[in-house]
């Protein structure tokens, strides 16, 4: 298991079910860091990972033989925050959007075999930060929640 992962197991029936987790991974600006992610991630069952911190800036995608990378960060201050999803090969083709909101919350929709399903991934700000800063990722996360569809088919 990776250190600091939490695993859930949303399971409908035993046909069909999705293994997700997320990590706080601290960075992936130094070298080798995506090489060393993606061995740890291939030793687990996870077929979603929510990742923060990635600390890369910009938005974007990056596809390699078993997985992809679908992720943003802040566009004037590389090294800092950033988050976003890995998916393994065999989920790409249930994804339906990715949607970057600030660079603290994304939306990522997938189908499921009955209903889709959301997944939202936040990095939220620590207690050194301004109650404002706070309170503003609060009513932006508040937003995400109120317009997430409530049951779709």
């Amino acid at each position: 298991m990776i250190n600091g992962c939490g695993q859930r197991l949303v399971k409908r029936n035993k046909e069909n079910k999705k293994i997700i987790g997320t990590w706080n991974i601290r960075t992936l600006l130094q070298r080798g860091k995506m090489q060393e992610l993606a061995e740890q991630i291939s030793e687990t069952q996870l077929e979603i990972l929510a990742i923060q911190e990635i600390r890369w800036g910009g938005t974007g995608l990056i596809k390699k033989q078993n997985y992809s990378l679908y992720y943003n960060g802040s566009s004037s201050k590389t090294g800092q925050a950033g988050a976003g999803f890995i998916l393994l090969k065999k989920m790409q083709n249930y994804i339906i959007v990715f949607e970057p909101y600030n660079e603290s919350l994304y939306k990522l929709r997938i189908k499921g075999k009955y209903n889709n399903i959301t997944l939202i991934n936040v990095y939220a700000p620590t207690e050194d930060h301004t109650k404002e800063t706070k309170e503003e990722f609060y009513d932006n996360l508040q937003y995400l929640l109120d317009k997430k569809p409530k049951v779709t088919y």
